[in-house]
């Protein structure tokens, strides 16, 4: 019996070696192909990334602020019932893209015709937090947006706003 057991152990620590070797291999190409990854996505060449980022996004500029244009002021009547109160706001709309490539001159008008709809039906209470300020700037965007078909807002800014 001593025999057997002799025989049956020397196998065993050759194949535990083999699988400490294998094991060993897996690790180091592991590490190696994730340290290329970081490297290529981290760090590598920023010329070619910047070149890749660049024709990913179609444009030369494109961590650059499109034109910012300013309507004229909106003076209206809010939509509370107890109080009568007003609402005189200025609002910049930066443009995607330059504005010769817009609709933006044209659209005006209807612009303006949507934001007075827009916010002559909002109540001062939700107008006077930051939360409510921000869902507003959403909405501009997205009624904006609704009416031009050549080029996108990107950006509102509010320059004055004062609830009365």
């Amino acid at each position: 019996m001593a025999d057997e057991e002799a025989k049956e152990a020397p196998p065993a620590a050759g194949g535990s070696g083999k699988k400490m070797m294998i094991l060993g291999l897996v690790g180091v190409l592991l590490l190696g192909g994730g340290g290329g990854a970081a490297w290529f996505f981290m760090g590598g060449d920023k010329e070619e990334g910047e070149k890749h980022a660049k024709a990913d996004h179609g444009e030369e500029h494109a961590d650059e602020p499109g034109p910012v244009m300013e309507l004229e002021p909106f003076l209206l009547n809010l939509a509370d019932r107890d109080d009568l109160r007003f609402l005189k706001v200025s609002i910049k709309l930066e443009l995607d893209r330059p504005e010769e490539k817009t609709d933006y001159q044209n659209k005006v008008p209807a612009i303006r015709d949507a934001l007075l709809v827009l916010l002559s039906s909002k109540e001062s209470q939700l107008l006077r937090t930051v939360n409510g300020k921000r869902r507003i700037r959403e909405e501009i965007m997205t009624r904006v947006n609704g009416v031009m078909s050549k080029g996108k807002i990107a950006n509102v800014f509010f320059t004055d706003f004062i609830i009365q």
